[in-house]
């Protein structure tokens, strides 16, 4: 059924005016917005203050938007039906809306007509609520409520100050300076909240760094002062004016307190806005000439690519490696030590598969390798453990190479001088009852049968009959060698010599030092969404995404649909040290990650990643 809502006014002279107009729907929205069905232009309502829905058989329900009040019929009610044929009147703010069937030209029709109620004339309505002969006059009151502000809100607050000041603690009691408190504190100082001169330590002076880092002793900064001033762009007009005032009220340029605004409310401190981080990275190296930080302003459409830093020469006996940053649009190759094909292991249809598969039943493994088979995340999600050859590689590539009984003997991973060791002990003063195979054409797991076999065209014993110790130990650090088949071999200087030693694995747990990257935030993606691991066939690939991967979803500080806004704090943390940035920081106060997440460490040779 449709509705013809009629606007009804009356003229000065009192000629009544009436606007009628069809509206064919069944649903009318009733508010002050433009967009409403009815429109009711007064500030007692709301832009959308309630609907009126046809329910069918000439039954109309009215409901107030959000539970607003609404008078139907004189009953002050959020809703409630009324019957067409029988009629009603609806009150909202000073307009009354009535609610009859339609007869003549508009028979079928349901009709609204709106009146607006003026109420008594307006001097009328001042004599009727008039004060003037019962309270005092204006001036007497205007001093009266000065004095009153100023003892309350001024000289209170200062008596309170003075009088606390040097008290190490003051009374659970309430004390007039917080009558100057402009909000609540964050979760980060609210245990200062009774303690306000831990921060205001003279009066009427703005918050100084010296107060800040009381506290805060080991937190860097974000550069040097001056460098930081010469990159700082020429402001505008308007954020001139304001610094200016800024500086008359004898509050300093890029202190703490500048990002850090306090009493903006309970729960988290906001982080600074990207606009404070874009002001200098827009166009820098215009004004800072010799730096080689790249321009950035918004990550959604002016940030330069990652530039991860990678090795490109692995660690000598020192422990010292050669690194550098290199951007993902040039093909970085990273040279770790170790040799490790991910196309090899993830392959649904070789025969890592199907080792996979016989192993299912005591690993857990599926049809093939996956990548959380061997990549386990640090405890607080954020990044993944290092690799060893004890928790991710011997149940496969076991290191076993004679059974005394029920012992397995296994040659030491890591330990080149105890292999070589191990391997003349096995062939000490009498020749073993049968020459040890460590190539890699048949490598044994723990628990297998050690007797000679047939593999392939190959026969075991045939193929592994080493007439001396020096034959097997050049065998295992040889090509299809027990070690060489992962590792890189740094064979003997001097000729004839076994002194065969391993280049050191140096593995990097972040890439990324100038930024932050949270796998525990991406949990619920695939590894197979960001990391082309199924097809690098290489070790050296560098198998981290690019800017347009992220892209995909994390849009700059402003956003659209699905995407999420990503604002600088998000990866970058503006105090240089190891932490995670500030949002993520804000995530860990919150239970979610432990309070601050340090760095595992850029190298790292066993599971606890020693730097």
């Amino acid at each position: 059924m449709s509705f013809i809502v009629r606007y009804r006014s009356r003229t000065s002279g009192g000629r009544e005016i009436v606007r009628a107009s069809p509206v064919d729907k069944r649903a009318l929205k009733i508010g002050r917005s433009t967009d409403s069905d009815i429109v009711l232009t007064d500030l007692g309502v709301t832009l959308h203050h309630a609907t009126i829905r046809d329910l069918g058989r000439n039954l109309l329900s009215v409901e107030g938007e959000k539970n607003l009040p609404i008078s139907v019929n004189g009953r002050s009610t959020a809703r409630a039906d009324i019957n067409a044929i029988r009629g009603g009147s609806i009150r909202i703010g000073p307009h009354r809306l009535d609610v009859a069937m339609g007869t003549g030209e508009e028979e079928g029709s349901i009709v609204i007509t709106v009146d607006r109620d003026e109420g008594p004339e307006p001097i009328s309505a001042r004599r009727l609520f008039s004060l003037v002969r019962t309270v005092p006059g204006k001036r007497i009151s205007a001093w009266t409520f000065v004095t009153l502000i100023l003892v309350s809100c001024l000289a209170w607050p200062i008596y309170s100050y003075v009088s606390n000041k040097g008290v190490e603690e003051r009374a659970d009691v309430f004390h007039g300076d917080t009558l100057w408190i402009s909000g609540s504190m964050s979760d980060a100082h609210a245990n200062l909240a009774n303690d306000c001169q831990a921060c205001h330590v003279e009066a009427f002076v703005s918050v100084r760094d010296s107060a800040c880092l009381e506290c805060h002793t080991d937190i860097p900064d974000h550069a040097e002062a001056d460098r930081m001033a010469i990159s700082e762009p020429e402001l505008g007009a308007g954020r001139a004016f304001l610094r200016a005032v800024a500086t008359t009220f004898n509050r300093p340029e890029r202190s703490c307190a500048s990002c850090h605004l306090e009493h903006e409310g309970a729960g988290e401190m906001a982080a600074a806005p990207q606009q404070f981080c874009a002001d200098c990275h827009t166009d820098m190296d215009t004004r800072l000439t010799d730096t080689d930080i790249l321009n950035a302003h918004d990550f959604g459409d002016d940030h330069p690519e990652f530039r991860p830093r990678i090795m490109t020469r692995p660690a000598d006996e020192n422990g010292m490696a050669r690194y550098r940053r290199v951007s993902i649009e040039d093909d970085p190759e990273e040279n770790t030590g170790l040799k490790f094909p991910h196309e090899l292991h993830l392959s649904e249809t070789n025969g890592v598969a199907r080792m996979a598969q016989r192993l299912s039943g005591t690993y857990g493994f599926g049809e093939a390798l996956q990548c959380a088979d061997c990549h386990v995340t640090t405890p607080d999600r954020t990044r993944f453990e290092p690799i060893n050859m004890e928790a991710n590689c011997q149940m496969c590539h076991s290191l076993a190479f004679d059974r005394i009984g029920g012992t397995i003997r296994t040659l030491r991973h890591g330990e080149p001088e105890m292999v070589i060791a191990d391997i003349r002990a096995f062939y000490r003063n009498t020749a073993p009852r049968r020459p040890i195979d460590l190539s890699g054409m048949e490598r044994r797991r723990p628990g297998e049968d050690s007797r000679a076999r047939t593999v392939g065209r190959y026969q075991f014993a045939a193929r592994t009959r080493y007439a001396r110790a020096n034959d097997a130990i050049r065998a295992v650090f040889s090509r299809d060698g027990a070690c060489y088949d992962c590792h890189a071999v740094e064979r003997p200087q001097i000729r004839g010599s076994l002194s065969f030693d391993i280049v050191p694995v140096r593995q990097i747990s972040r890439y990324m030092h100038a930024g932050w990257f949270d796998h525990g935030a991406h949990e619920t993606e695939e590894c197979a969404t960001c990391h082309e691991a199924d097809t690098s066939e290489e070790a050296s690939d560098v198998l981290l995404p690019g800017i347009e991967t992220c892209r995909e979803c994390h849009a700059g500080g402003r956003a659209s649909g699905d995407e999420i806004v990503s604002t600088c704090a998000m990866c970058h943390s503006y105090h240089a040290d190891d932490a995670a940035p500030y949002l993520v920081r804000a995530r860990n106060n919150r239970g979610q990650r432990p309070r601050s997440v340090r760095d595992y460490g850029s190298l790292a040779i066993n599971p606890r990643g020693d730097r």
